[in-house]
């Protein structure tokens, strides 16, 4: 039961946001399909489009800030976001966070009724982790608490996320999604996270390196 809920939930996650990158490689082809007498209208409209600003608030696979998307398991709205929040260090270990943001969602059918809620409101995090030393080092990013500016402290959900194994054995690098749920916030009120993440130590439980702080500001 609780394998299934992670993957129904991981597939949810990925139609959010990706859903809109193959709404807009639909829309290119229809383009294609376009008469010879709107050519002309078709370019002027490009021409206009290139010198507006490109909006900032998107995901990677084109999801805007405030879209919903629908799939069999509810309807997700994506209510803040940043990405490339930055690169930090504990001792021989890289952590990189990609992207933190916050959605809504509205559950129906099996989802609703293994989650049993038919609203869900949570933070993610996206994340990969590095470790150049040849020994074995532990830093556990998966269990990162999270601060929200609404008075929260969470802990990842563990059935939820996609957990990013703490024991580095050499130089490897792995990566993972934390899934913070919200209890007594929704998600558009979240303005400002703040991530703690115990500093690396090694075989012999000796810190290497130390903790990690990151703040960060959500886009809405």
């Amino acid at each position: 039961m609780k394998k299934l809920l992670g993957i129904l939930f991981a597939a949810m996650l990925v139609f959010v946001l990706a859903a809109c990158g193959s709404d807009n490689t639909s829309k290119e082809e229809e383009g294609n399909k376009s008469s010879e007498e709107e050519t002309s209208a078709s370019t002027e409209n490009a021409e206009k489009e290139e010198a507006e600003p490109a909006e900032e608030a998107t995901t990677e696979g084109g999801t805007s800030i405030g879209e919903t998307v629908s799939n069999e398991g509810g309807d997700h709205t994506l209510v803040s976001l940043a990405e490339d929040v930055g690169t930090f260090e504990s001792g021989p270990m890289t952590l990189n966070i990609t992207k933190v943001n916050g959605v809504s969602s509205k559950l129906k059918g099996q989802l609703a009724t293994m989650m049993d809620t038919e609203e869900l409101e949570y933070i993610q995090v996206d994340m990969n982790a590095e470790s150049s030393s040849d020994e074995n080092v532990s830093f556990y990013p998966s269990q990162a608490t999270l601060v929200t500016d609404t008075g929260e402290q969470l802990e990842p959900d563990m059935m939820m996320s996609e957990h990013m194994d703490g024991e580095f054995m050499g130089k490897v690098k792995k990566e993972g999604i934390n899934h913070y749920i919200l209890q007594n916030s929704k998600a558009a009120d979240v303005k400002h996270v703040k991530l703690v993440i115990t500093g690396a130590t090694d075989s012999n439980f000796e810190k290497v390196g130390e903790d990690i702080t990151v703040e960060v500001d959500l886009k809405q």
